[in-house]
């Protein structure tokens, strides 16, 4: 059984579709892995509930699906760090290879979408998970980021997935 963690982990405002962009409700989707209700079933799982920490800046739930042999002393401090002027906006799994239910590694490739300072960014990963004690864990990934040209216009729908026309959420 997954430990429950405290309910002001949840950031308010959690919009109704999970910010993960598997366009489920985020109650059925990442917000019961954020509160330790369950933990992720697969590695894709794990990618797209820490993708939604990172947007939700839920940093406790990052170090604990770091594996525990990657976490540095500084871990928690550097993740808050690193957020402070950094607003993710979307993911994309491009493939996955194993990380099935049964298995003990798995590969998850993404893009993640993020604004910094004002400017657009692309991140483009392949993950590593492993399969112990019971639960999915982060290990590494080899990494690019490129700028990106990213146009939101006020009648989209906005990046954070609650629904609502960008002008009248984040605009």
């Amino acid at each position: 059984m997954a430990k429950k963690r405290p309910e002001k982990l949840i950031i308010k405002n959690t919009q109704t579709l999970c910010r993960c962009g598997s366009s489920q409700p985020f109650s059925r989707c990442c917000e019961p892995f954020l509160k330790g209700l369950a933990k992720p079933s697969t590695a894709e799982q794990l990618m797209r509930s820490r993708f939604t920490a990172f947007s939700l800046h839920d940093f406790e739930y990052l170090l604990d699906t770091l594996h525990p042999n990657k976490r540095q002393a500084d871990e928690l401090a550097s993740l808050q760090e690193s957020a402070q002027n950094t607003v993710w906006i979307q993911l994309a799994i491009l493939q996955t290879e194993l990380g099935q239910a049964g298995d003990t590694e798995g590969i998850v490739e993404f893009t993640a979408s993020f604004a910094e300072d004002g400017e657009f960014y692309q991140l483009q990963e392949r993950s590593n998970f492993i399969f112990e004690q019971q639960q999915w864990f982060y290990t590494e990934g080899s990494n690019q980021v490129n700028p990106i040209n990213l146009k939101i216009g006020r009648n989209d729908l906005c990046w954070c997935h609650s629904g609502k026309k960008f002008k009248k959420c984040h605009g």
